[in-house]
């Protein structure tokens, strides 16, 4: 007989300050369960895990009989329990009445849609990011544990599709020859640089560091570059802007892969 599963997530705030709703939190609690009357012939909700939430479905797991399942967003819910009883312990039981909880009645779908917004709202507050009439930017990428099988220029051997998505960013706003990808191992690479495939991540032992960053900057007469723009997530802007403080970071706003893809693909639809 499988054990039963007990969730692990927890709301405490004592002043009831509501999260964001959205996708990252559907995922930071981690449960999610079918509306009333969409269930097994038997009766009961569907109940799971999300493993991946999709603009149309999502897929979950059922740890209490190890099975995968894909069901509507229209027809899912965010397991809302922890915060109802949060609420029952500071007195409150109507909590999705108060003002920043009305999603406790969403839906996955309602959730969806709600990151859609405030991922357009953020679009119009996007500072452009294009050459400028003195020099090309120089545009850092990161690299991708997706590797081709064989040696290559370093502009072709991560396919994995963030990458590729900031490689077209990039490519529309600044030449090849001032594109920088950011590897792991191997620090600064022009794209057209053969490297071989490699299994090494970004603060792992033997990774690059902040000294070496610097060096090869310095080397590649990139040091004192006074346009520099980062297409990257939080670890690799964080390595970055250390040797170019000034960059600009048009991924910093954004909150998950999610916005960051949309955001690059903004920027690769506006050259």
């Amino acid at each position: 007989m499988a054990r039963t599963y007990r969730p692990t997530y927890d709301y405490n705030d004592h002043t009831l300050t509501p999260p964001t709703p959205g996708a990252d939190l559907i995922l930071q609690v981690g449960l999610v369960q079918s509306l009333p009357g969409i269930g097994p012939k038997t009766g009961g909700q569907y109940i799971g895990i999300p493993r991946v939430i999709g603009p149309l479905h999502t897929r979950l797991w059922r740890p209490h009989d190890q099975v995968e399942m894909t069901l509507p967003n229209t027809e899912l819910q965010l397991w809302n329990t922890p915060f109802v009883v949060a609420g029952h312990r500071q007195g409150v039981f109507d909590l999705a009445a108060r003002p920043g909880w009305q999603w406790l009645r969403w839906t996955i779908a309602d959730h969806v849609a709600h990151d859609h917004q405030r991922v357009a709202k953020a679009d119009h507050e996007i500072t452009p990011v294009y050459p400028n009439t003195h020099a090309e930017p120089l545009v850092i990428v990161p690299c991708g544990a997706t590797k081709a099988a064989f040696p290559r220029v370093a502009g072709e051997l991560y396919t994995g599709g963030y990458r590729r998505l900031a490689l077209r960013a990039a490519h529309a706003l600044t030449t090849c020859t001032n594109i920088r990808i950011v590897s792991g191992l191997h620090g600064l690479l022009p794209l057209d640089q053969v490297i071989a495939p490699y299994d090494l991540r970004l603060g792992q032992p033997g990774s690059i560091t902040v000294d070496q960053l610097e060096a090869q900057a310095n080397q590649q007469g990139l040091l004192g570059h006074p346009d520099v723009v980062i297409l990257a997530g939080r670890d690799y802007t964080r390595l970055v802007h250390q040797i170019w403080p000034q960059a600009r970071t048009p991924l910093a706003s954004t909150r998950g892969i999610g916005e960051q893809q949309h955001r690059l693909a903004r920027i690769a639809a506006r050259s």
